[in-house]
Order: C-alpha cells, then sequence, then structure tokens
C-alpha cells in the first residue's frame, strides 16, 4: 500500500469526478453537489493533476470523458459504492430509510411484482423513491455502476455479480381474431411460422434464455422471420390487432387479454406454447427468472430487505412457477 499516494486522494473529488462524468457539465454537476461552479472548475484541475489526464475534453454539446475517465469511472464506482455502505446502519427501519432504489427489469418481468411492490412501499416504506427503467445489453455493467436489481432471464451471471433463482416463467402464443390461426385450439411452430410474427424486445434486448432457445430453434432447421420487431407496446398491440401471432410470456399474455377489453380492440386468444417448440426448447417452455445485485451490496441491510420483498412478491405472483 502506498501511503503517500493515498494521501493525495480526498473523497469529494472522486465524488466530483462522477457527477461531472454523469452530468458531461461543470456548471450542472456544481448545482447537483451544491457548490459554485469556480469551485468545482478548481476540483477538475486537482483532479487533471492528480491523475496525470485532461479526463474530458470540451465538445460543443458540453463535456467529453477521455478514455482513461471511462477507466477510472470503472475503478471508482465500486469504492464509492463501498465507502457509502460504511455509514449504513447494521439495523434499519423501512418506515424512516430514506434512500432511492433503482431496478432494470423489461415490461413482462415487472407485471409479475410492481403493483404489491408500490402498494408495500406506499404503506411501509414513504420515504423510499424507485426508479425503474429496461433492462439491456449492458445490463451487468449497470449493476456495477450503481443499479440496486436487475430482473433477468438468464441461468448464470458474471463472478461479481450475485444472484438468486425465483422461479421459472412458462411462454405462450398470443393472437387476435384477424389471426387464420385463432380458431384452433392448439397450434403447430410450422403452422405459426407460416403466418406473420411481431417480435417484442424490450429496447432490441434478447433475453439470454430466449436467444438460446431462437439458436437451437435454427439449427433445427426452423426460419424465423418476423414480420415487425418492436421496443413498443403499443406498436406490438397494433400488430397483433392486425393479425400477427406475438409469442411471449404468461404476463405478457395476461396484459394482451386486459388490452382486448378496450372499445374497438379485437377479441384475443392465449394458447400454450406448440408442442413442437416446447420439444425443441432447451428450457421446454419454462424459462428462469433470476434477480441479480453487484456484491457489494451483498450484506446491505436495507438492500437485502428491499430484494428479498421483490423475490417474495415474484415468487407469489400467478406467473412465477417453482423450478
Amino acid at each position: 500500500m502506498q501511503i503517500d499516494d493515498l494521501l493525495k486522494l480526498d473523497i469529494k473529488l472522486l465524488v466530483s469526478f462522477e457527477i461531472i462524468l454523469e452530468e458531461c457539465s461543470v456548471s450542472r454537476a456544481a448545482e447537483r453537489l451544491g457548490v459554485t461552479q469556480p469551485a468545482l472548475s478548481k476540483s477538475l484541475q486537482r483532479l487533471r493533476e492528480l491523475f496525470k489526464d485532461p479526463l474530458f475534453t470540451r465538445q460543443a454539446y458540453g463535456l467529453s470523458p477521455t478514455s482513461r475517465a471511462y477507466e477510472l469511472h470503472e475503478q471508482i464506482t465500486p469504492i464509492l459504492g463501498s465507502m457509502s455502505n460504511l455509514l449504513q446502519p447494521s439495523h434499519f427501519d423501512q418506515g424512516t430509510l430514506k434512500r432511492r432504489f433503482s431496478i432494470k427489469a423489461d415490461e413482462e418481468l415487472l407485471l409479475s411484482f410492481i403493483e404489491p411492490l408500490l402498494a408495500m412501499l406506499h404503506y411501509q416504506a414513504p420515504n423510499i423513491r424507485l426508479t425503474s427503467s429496461n433492462w439491456s445489453d449492458g445490463g451487468y455493467d449497470d449493476l456495477i455502476n450503481g443499479v440496486d436489481l436487475g430482473i433477468i432471464n438468464a441461468e448464470s451471471t458474471p463472478n461479481n455479480i450475485r444472484s438468486k433463482m425465483v422461479g421459472v416463467m412458462n411462454g405462450c402464443v398470443i393472437l387476435s381474431e384477424a389471426h387464420p390461426l385463432y380458431y384452433q385450439d392448439e397450434v403447430t411452430l410450422k403452422e405459426l411460422l407460416n403466418h406473420k410474427i411481431v417480435v417484442f424486445n424490450i429496447r432490441n434486448f434478447q433475453s439470454a434464455t430466449t436467444s438460446v432457445t431462437i439458436e437451437k430453434l435454427e439449427q433445427l432447421g426452423y426460419v424465423i422471420e418476423p414480420k415487425i420487431e418492436t421496443d413498443s407496446i403499443a406498436v406490438t398491440a397494433e400488430a397483433v390487432k392486425r393479425g400477427m401471432a406475438l409469442i411471449g410470456s404468461a404476463q405478457l399474455g395476461e396484459l394482451f387479454k386486459n388490452i382486448s377489453c378496450r372499445e374497438n380492440y379485437m377479441a384475443i386468444k392465449v394458447l400454450p406454447l406448440p408442442a413442437d417448440a416446447v420439444e425443441a426448447d432447451p428450457y421446454s417452455g419454462r424459462h428462469p427468472v433470476q434477480i441479480c445485485w453487484h456484491e457489494r451490496y451483498d450484506k446491505d441491510p436495507a438492500h437485502r430487505w428491499f430484494r428479498e420483498q421483490v423475490a417474495s412478491f415474484m415468487q407469489s405472483s400467478p406467473w412465477i412457477h417453482e423450478a
């Protein structure tokens, strides 16, 4: 350990660095930190001298981080997270806890727990703030950089990401009355692929288990060429209304049944997955669901309480089943 080098570090400098990187603007960062712009500019100069790098270059739209700044960000974020944990009490009262929790999960998985979670927070933890956004290809990096909880369809996670299996989710086929196969009680995969299909992807992200399944089906000779690919539930609903098939989770099927109750929307039928698709699927149509978090939160009492609440609500959901 180089004591002299460590003594040069000031936690306020590291916090300032992170906020400047998030805002890409000294003035906005100063406002967030509650300091003057000249004071923060001096802190930035100290950071540049400390790390022997410009860290940020001025562009027309603001500041652009250098490659060295991004490298430092990956190292500093978990350090600040660990230091924040030092200040957390070993016991806590959720009724008085003031904290923001962030979740990344796609809409299908959110349906399995968001309603009871919001009700519980309203009555038992009114000072907790919640942010939610879609899981994406950079989801694990987001967990490393501070997102509290990810909820995904996956079998395993990277070494520094902790996870808990909450169960499995079943798939289904969603058809409107406009689809040629609507009046059948069951369909084959070949029949489905002979007609138009819409693919609903959250921000062009496919879950790990879905990707494995599609790859396996293609190896067996099935050609999957969707007519529409979208991350919009509104576009997906319109495509189904116009006679395209949607293969998704049971949660999504329930959502479309609710949509069909709207005026001027066609009747919806939710069918089980085709038997030949289930047979070819490595997961037999029952895809694993995991909640995951960065290892720095493992022993954080408030975080443990929050993730256990989410897991409990998911396991109580009619759409999540025991593995």
